[in-house]
């Protein structure tokens, strides 16, 4: 049969930032509807930290299979679940194709070793569509697909489709280890259960009333339905709680408030990065390494814990293993006040091994960015009023959240 590459137009590009914390996250989405209503991953459209999803959402259409993607619309959310970790978004234009969710054939035992492809868009295949091929693998627990398939960051929330077009459902997350990899697949019987908790009038007959029963009136926002807003408000306090105290050095304290957070939020990068800055606080460094480790296995961009994970080596006598990560550093931020930090912690490392060239260059390239770092902070710093340089610098470290050694 051969392959209707029109129906690819349905496949669409999400990104989702925040300027509020540098967040941004990038996925693939299902067009079903005529009207622009787009279903993905609710971990396309929330931050993992906070459990909000407040980013500004934009779509991005194909036209052709051999082309990037084009003509960027802002989406709005209208609703989500982190049960079901799925999540509708809505468009304003109107796009050229999209897949009848609601005459789709049902997932069963049946569709064992069917042959699937997954389409969607991860950064490793770059601004174009991607195509995975595999097998439906089994079921899990929850009634999702396995596959074989291939699966990477950005296919979340694009379509698995068999060879006879069927869309059997969205491919959501990998789970690898030493013993393999395989992918794993929302199936459409899990999309139209949530779908039917979604609508307080329930599903219409076709889809061509789908976009009328999405109004506010009729959305369900009662138990796992979700908005912008946060499911557990107790979060974004405890984050608050958390960041005073560690500015006020009650490490101690500090960790009963984080394990709270990574109860409800286990992916959140900031806790991990947080638990190890308590941990190094109170000299505890290879818990800390371990926490800053985990933290960049969630956020392999996430600067601080890169930085203060070369503390912790140093405090480990690995001394080698910290340099690596403090250029790591410098060639990953543009933020003065992180790449300040960066160099006088190098220079420290020279200069204990006697080295006072490698030393002084660094401690130079360090001074050459103090009055940056210092203007990077009292911009940051403001709203609390003007403080002296020492306190400008002192901020910028823990804009930075890279400790100094002594």
């Amino acid at each position: 049969m051969p392959i209707d590459f029109d129906l690819y137009k349905s496949v669409v590009r999400i990104t989702n930032s925040s300027s509020l914390r540098n967040f941004s996250n990038l996925g693939s989405g299902v067009v079903f509807s005529p009207g622009g209503l787009v279903i993905t991953n609710n971990h396309v459209v929330e931050d993992p930290n906070f459990g909000t999803a407040y980013g500004d959402i934009a779509v991005e259409f194909l036209e052709r299979v051999d082309e990037p993607t084009s003509n960027a619309t802002p989406a709005k959310l209208v609703i989500r679940t982190e049960l079901y970790d799925l999540a509708i978004i809505q468009v304003a234009t109107h796009p050229s194709r999209s897949i009848d969710l609601l005459r789709q054939p049902t997932i069963g035992p049946s569709w064992m070793e069917r042959r699937i492809r997954v389409l969607g868009y991860p950064p490793i295949g770059g601004p174009l569509i991607t195509v995975t091929r595999g097998v439906v693998s089994g079921f899990d627990e929850n009634q999702n697909l396995k596959t074989d398939a291939e699966i990477n960051p950005g296919n979340s929330g694009g379509a698995a489709l068999d060879d006879m077009d069927s869309f059997l459902g969205i491919p959501s997350f990998t789970i690898s280890g030493e013993d393999g990899k395989l992918g794993f697949i929302v199936t459409l019987n899990r999309i139209i259960e949530w779908l039917t908790t979604v609508l307080k009038s329930g599903l219409p007959a076709t889809s061509d009333r789908i976009d009328e029963a999405f109004t506010g009136s009729n959305l369900n926002f009662s138990g796992d339905n979700l908005d912008q807003s946060n499911k557990y408000p107790r979060i974004l306090v405890k984050f608050a709680a958390v960041e005073t105290l560690l500015s006020e050095r009650k490490y101690e304290e500090s960790i009963p408030q984080i394990q709270f957070i990574l109860e409800k939020r286990p992916r959140s990068a900031l806790a991990y990065h947080y638990l190890g800055n308590a941990l190094l606080g109170l000299g505890r460094y290879r818990e800390a390494t371990n926490q800053y480790r985990h933290c960049l296995s969630l956020d392999p961009n996430h600067i601080p814990a890169l930085g203060n994970l070369g503390v912790s080596l140093i405090s480990l006598s690995r001394e080698q293993e910290a340099l690596q990560i403090f250029e790591q550093v410098i060639d990953g931020s543009d933020d003065p006040a992180e790449l300040w930090t960066s160099y006088n912690n190098i220079a420290g490392i020279y200069e204990r091994a006697k080295n006072g060239a490698l030393s002084q260059s660094y401690r130079s390239k360090a001074n050459e960015l103090r009055q940056a770092a210092e203007q990077r902070l009292s911009e940051h710093t403001q709203r609390r009023g003007k403080g002296s340089k020492l306190e400008a610098l002192l901020n910028a470290m823990v804009h930075a959240e890279i400790k100094m050694t002594e």
